[in-house]
This record gives structure tokens, C-alpha cells and sequence, in this order.
């Protein structure tokens, strides 16, 4: 009986794979930003991409999985220097959240590609706000 509450049935060791693709590819991130001597700004943004990139991509094919992948800079690029640049500016940069949310959502409906694109430009919204990005890091955070 004990053993059912801590052991979850796991057919084909589907999730067990998935937890590691995502252990693996967001420590590997982070790892990556350390190295290349980025701040933990730098790296914590490194290792939302790597989060975002592996959770809301998901599309049918690989080739489409491929594209949104490569697409994801294209969405969080401008959102992210916005973010910063408005970081002083409190109504300015809660307007410009509440378009990125409003953006974001008006996305999905062009299906799974939008629905992770708009999920990506949000979250590096927030996650720019949250770490107080100021535009002396969007160097560094570009490159992580």
C-alpha cells in the first residue's frame, strides 16, 4: 500500500524521459551561462529559455517543433528590450505587460505555434521584471 502513494505507474518510461530532457537541457543552460561568465541574471534567463523552450513547444512534427524553436528569439528579443527599457518607467511598463498578456493570448489562435510564442514573450516579460532588467544586462542577457 505504501509503495502505490510514493510510485506512480510510468508506462514506457515516458515522463521519467521527459524529467531528464528537461533536468539535462536547463542545467546544461545554466552551466553554458556560468561558463561564458554571465551574471546569475544571465544565467536564470538561460535556464527559462531552456525550461520554455522544452514545456510549450508542441508542435506535431519535428520540423514544426524546429521552427518554433527558432522562432522563440523573434518573440522574446523585443519583449525582453522593452521590458528593460520601461524598467524605470512603473504605468508605462505595466501598459506594455497588460499588450504583451493581451498579444500573448491573441496568439493561440494560431494554434500551437502561437499558443508557445505568446506563453515565451509573456514569461520573458515577467522574468525581466522580476530580476529588475535594467539595458546595461541586455547584452548579457541576450546572449544567455
Amino acid at each position: 500500500m505504501l509503495k502505490k502513494v510514493f510510485v506512480s505507474p510510468d508506462p514506457g518510461r515516458s515522463r521519467l524521459r521527459f524529467a531528464a530532457r528537461a533536468v539535462l537541457g536547463i542545467g546544461l543552460a545554466v552551466v553554458v551561462c556560468g561558463l561564458a561568465g554571465t551574471s546569475l541574471v544571465g544565467a536564470i534567463i538561460g535556464g527559462l529559455a531552456a525550461l520554455l523552450a522544452l514545456f510549450t513547444v508542441t508542435d506535431a512534427t519535428v520540423r514544426g517543433q524546429a521552427v518554433t524553436t527558432a522562432l522563440l528569439p523573434v518573440a522574446g528579443l523585443p519583449v525582453l528590450t522593452a521590458a528593460a527599457a520601461l524598467h524605470d518607467l512603473p504605468v508605462a511598463r505595466d501598459l506594455t505587460f497588460l499588450a504583451v498578456v493581451g498579444a500573448g493570448v491573441y496568439a493561440r489562435r494560431w494554434g500551437p505555434r502561437g499558443h508557445s510564442l505568446g506563453v515565451f514573450a509573456f514569461m520573458t516579460f515577467f522574468i525581466a521584471q522580476f530580476l529588475h532588467a535594467t539595458t546595461d544586462r541586455l547584452p548579457e542577457m541576450f546572449a544567455a
